[in-house]
């Protein structure tokens, strides 16, 4: 065991998005910090893999838009650039058994070739959405006037109510599956106005959405992160207790035990739920986690020598019924390697999670072979990332409240506990789920803690 080391200001649990951000600030304040992180790299949630003789998958989150600004400043400062994700030609969709061909506005476009009265009812709805949801405060979901009747249906509960059509239910289904990866039944109406509330609104929000990549992939930041706070962060040193009883947090990991004035745990509440606590949280916060799951995501790329399906005028991005929600291209910027990846989400990615990897990879390469042709059978490498098996994630994107949990629990998960405060996109009132609600996260505990140092 490693013996106690000096009381540093904060312990930061967690290495990813939300954790460095907070430890930069606070570094850059002048206070002393340390990162424990569970596993052997930074980033979390943002898992970048160099491919053999060039290029990247990113196996985690990726995307990022022009109203996500936190992080781009923060890629900025770190000197890392971005480029615009490849949508130059035609998109597939497969709906009611037809694979239909077309083109698209652009590569968020909410609009998709079903039924003309199809897509009038889901467009009405996506308007609906948008009006109820400049009703919520993303600081206070619970405040908003009908907060108790949104946050006691599910989404499929008001998409039976709402929508006429199958054409449309398909297509919001969709959407529910590609952003949340869980379905409509498991998620609170008031969670998906807020979530469009958090993103300024649904033309803001398709606006940001798959717009831009980073060049070298979404964990270089992180790395850079890492590489400039130097040997303050611990790797594989999952936290398993904080104890807060005395004058100071202790906080025992696998590999000894660290002193902190305070503690910022950057993590999931799933698996902030896992760390033992003395005092035992308080009731309201304990419960609250209790009714955050992960979603259920695998993602998986296959690598080729260049991007073929261009030649066709395929821009690689399909939306379908099948077990393979959706695919896009991931290529770098010239399309050398060509980079495929697909998604299985929500209850198909449950009935995935305990198949075996050679089994995902023969099911996705038949897909990318129905789309794109016998070429996409025989990639050079394949990535496979089951985010349900990955024992510091146990899920993707993000913790989902379940109806009932915002209402009922209201601001607990943010409410700090004693020497405690918490980050992670998930306690992120702006941009919520993504990056750059990670980044925003953390830069908003740090400044709770600055601003208990400074008194």
């Amino acid at each position: 065991m490693v013996s106690s080391q000096d009381v540093v200001d904060v312990i930061v649990v967690g290495g990813g998005y939300s954790g460095l951000s907070a430890a930069w600030a606070l570094n850059g304040q002048g206070h002393s910090v340390t990162v424990l992180e569970a596993r052997d790299r930074v980033g979390g949630r943002a898992w970048t893999q160099q491919i053999p003789g060039g290029g990247w998958v990113d196996n985690g989150g990726q995307w990022i838009g022009p109203g996500q600004t936190r992080i781009l400043t923060l890629a900025e400062e770190m000197g890392v650039t971005t480029f615009p994700t490849f949508q130059d030609g035609r998109h597939i969709l497969v709906y009611d058994g037809v694979r239909t061909v077309y083109a698209a506005e652009s590569s968020g476009s909410l609009e998709i070739p079903v039924p003309t009265e199809d897509l009038a009812d889901f467009m009405n709805a996506v308007a609906v959405i948008d009006a109820l949801s400049r009703e919520v405060p993303s600081e206070a979901p619970w405040e908003a006037s009908r907060a108790t009747e949104w946050d006691t249906q599910t989404v499929a509960t008001w998409m039976e109510q709402n929508l006429k059509t199958a054409g449309a239910k398909f297509a919001l289904h969709s959407v529910i599956v590609g952003y949340f990866s869980v379905e409509p039944c498991d998620l609170s109406f008031l969670h998906l106005l807020f979530y469009v509330a958090a993103a300024g609104g649904v033309e803001d929000l398709e606006a940001s959405s798959l717009v831009w990549r980073f060049l070298g992939g979404a964990q270089e930041i992180p790395v850079r992160l890492a590489e400039r706070l130097g040997g303050k962060i611990r790797y594989e040193s999952p936290v398993r207790t904080i104890d807060q009883t005395g004058d100071t947090a202790i906080v025992e990991t696998d590999h000894g035990h660290y002193e902190g004035r305070y503690v910022i745990v950057a993590a999931s509440p799933a698996l902030a739920a896992r760390i033992r606590y003395d005092p035992p949280m308080p009731a309201s916060r304990d419960q609250y986690t209790q009714r955050m799951p992960l979603g259920s995501v695998i993602k998986c790329h296959a690598v080729y020598p260049y991007a073929f399906w261009r030649d066709d005028n395929l821009n690689g991005q399909v939306v379908s019924e099948d077990d393979i929600n959706s695919i896009f291209d991931n290529s770098p910027p010239d399309g050398v390697p060509g980079i495929l990846v697909g998604f299985i989400e929500g209850e198909v990615a449950r009935r995935w999670l305990d198949r075996s990897e050679e089994d995902v990879r023969q099911k996705m390469l038949d897909c990318f072979v129905v789309h794109f042709g016998e070429r996409a059978r025989t990639p050079q490498h394949f990535y496979y990332a089951n985010w349900g098996r990955e024992p510091w994630s146990r899920g993707c994107y993000c913790g989902v409240p379940t109806p009932g949990t915002w209402t009922n629990y209201r601001d607990a998960l943010r409410r700090p506990v004693g020497r405690i405060h918490w980050a992670g996109t998930e306690t992120s009132t702006k941009w919520a789920q993504y990056m750059e609600g990670a980044v925003r996260s953390g830069q908003r505990a740090a400044a709770e803690v600055h601003e208990e140092l400074s008194k």
